[in-house]
């Protein structure tokens, strides 16, 4: 039996603890909120010279469905060892460990956005394009533009968030766009998360009893109390 090097089955762990937690997490969200909707969410995609559909894909209006995978199929442009998506009711989160985008000099131990009843973010851990360090916690449609030796400019948009026609988010964590040798573009998404907005049902206030009132300057009518009197004679 080959022994798998100490740092690699270390970090496998870690991201495998991290996948268990989030169903848990979600789901914890999910019954804290009386909010109810749609949620979805992928860890990876690709479309141009090199196509990759939504990989691992979840859907769910109602309870918590989440799927991992290990690795993507062989391909020339994305490699990366874990990713994790997961949904319930109005929350969805998406995670990408150890990935490397080869042809854009991208690389990150950790990518993960978050959408939770129509409010999104994003978290990179050790982020870079090109040896440039991207930001961890960036604010919304941040974009950046970096030269790649061979490749041209690559364009990154960190957390991206897009406002739907039917009132959903969604949000993905990293958005790179590049120009091949080829004259076509190639475009990769990693981990995207969308949400709706939820709809809640405001508390049911108590109806007030209706009491007597009597008009200014008026004396309130007295009520009459039954008493008998004693007779003397």
């Amino acid at each position: 039996m080959r022994l798998m090097p100490l740092p690699a089955s270390v970090a496998i762990a870690g991201a495998v603890a991290a996948a268990i937690a989030v169903p848990a997490a979600l789901a914890a969200t999910a019954s804290a909120s009386p909010a109810t909707g749609t949620a979805s969410a992928f860890g990876v995609s690709a479309t141009g010279l090199v196509n990759i559909p939504q990989t691992p894909a979840v859907t769910s209006s109602a309870g918590a469905h989440h799927k991992s995978l290990a690795q993507l199929p062989p391909n020339p442009l994305v490699k990366l060892k874990v990713l994790h998506t997961s949904a319930a009711g109005a929350a969805s989160r998406a995670s990408v460990v150890d990935l490397r985008v080869v042809k854009a000099a991208l690389s990150a131990h950790l990518i993960t956005a978050k959408c939770v009843g129509g409010k999104g973010s994003s978290h990179l851990v050790k982020a870079s394009v090109a040896g440039h360090r991207l930001a961890a916690d960036a604010a919304p449609n941040s974009t950046v533009t970096v030269p790649v030796q061979g490749v041209g400019s690559v364009s990154v948009v960190l957390n991206k968030q897009v406002h739907n026609a039917d009132g959903s988010l969604t949000v993905t964590a990293v958005e790179v766009k590049l120009a091949l040798a080829t004259g076509k573009a190639q475009r990769i998404d990693i981990s995207s998360a969308t949400c709706s907005a939820g709809q809640t049902t405001p508390p049911q206030q108590p109806t007030p009893t209706p009491t007597q009132s009597t008009p200014p300057g008026q004396a309130p009518v007295p009520t009459p109390v039954p008493s008998d009197l004693p007779v003397t004679g």
